[in-house]
């Protein structure tokens, strides 16, 4: 079809020259003068052709050199919308997998935004995992504080991460359930000096190991009823003596 749109504007102009070729050639009565008006006919039936053929390159390059400039609109254009995205997703949790941005073409372009929002979808996705607050659902709560309430009242201590409003809200459920269950819980209090890190479980600390039942309670509680927690031994200046636990609850990851 491109070589029939190239080919279509010739015809007429052979058409037109094939006719003034007839009339040069049968309607002069001279042979001379017909050999004349024949020879000037074919010269402008040529230069006509020549010209033809010109404006049709130079048709082509002109349409050739706009589509590139439109193509390398179009790929600053995508590449100043993966600039937007890309300064969007560094407010997002950071991602498993960053793709590579190509602006060669406006289809490597685009497939290099494609994969951008996939990317930040997935970012979302995590940035909403992370909003919702550790909790432990009612029911739950209840069965824990009725295991914990049969073993009797042990003392424990409840911190928590600073300037952390999800792990302190976490950390006062626990002092909730505890003391449902009548046990001597205090805090939650607030402190640095446990962990700096994020954790999603509850850490159970202790001076000594072998010591404390309330641990090995506490320990096989969270294991019945699933919730996240692993055992730690504390500082010596933490835990006031070797029977009392301290649960510290770090920030969320």
């Amino acid at each position: 079809m491109g070589e029939v749109a190239h080919v279509g504007p010739v015809l007429p102009a052979a058409l037109l020259f094939a006719v003034a070729l007839a009339e040069a050639v049968f309607l002069p009565r001279e042979r001379r003068s017909k050999a004349v008006a024949a020879v000037v006919v074919v010269l402008v039936g040529l230069g006509a052709g020549v010209l033809l053929r010109w404006e049709q390159h130079h048709s082509r390059e002109m349409a050739a050199g706009q589509a590139a400039d439109q193509a390398a609109t179009e790929s600053a254009a995508l590449k100043g919308l993966w600039a937007q995205l890309d300064a969007l997703s560094q407010k997002l949790p950071p991602p498993s997998n960053e793709p590579a941005g190509k602006f060669g073409t406006p289809e490597e372009a685009l497939a290099s935004l494609s994969a951008k929002v996939a990317t930040i979808g997935d970012q979302v996705t995590a940035l909403k995992a992370g909003a919702i607050g550790r909790s432990i659902d009612p029911a739950t709560a209840m069965k824990l504080a009725d295991y914990l309430r049969q073993y009797g009242s042990y003392r424990v201590v409840v911190t928590c991460a600073p300037n952390n409003v999800e792990a302190f809200t976490y950390a006062t459920q626990i002092v909730g359930i505890l003391k449902t269950a009548g046990w001597d819980a205090n805090g939650p209090e607030a402190t640095a000096n446990v962990e700096e890190g994020s954790a999603m479980g509850v850490m159970v600390l202790m001076r000594d190991p072998t010591a404390p039942d309330a641990a090995k309670i506490l320990l096989d509680a969270f294991n019945q009823w699933n919730i996240p927690h692993r055992p730690g031994i504390a500082a010596d200046e933490t835990i006031p003596d070797t029977a009392t636990v301290e649960l510290f609850v770090a920030k969320k990851p």
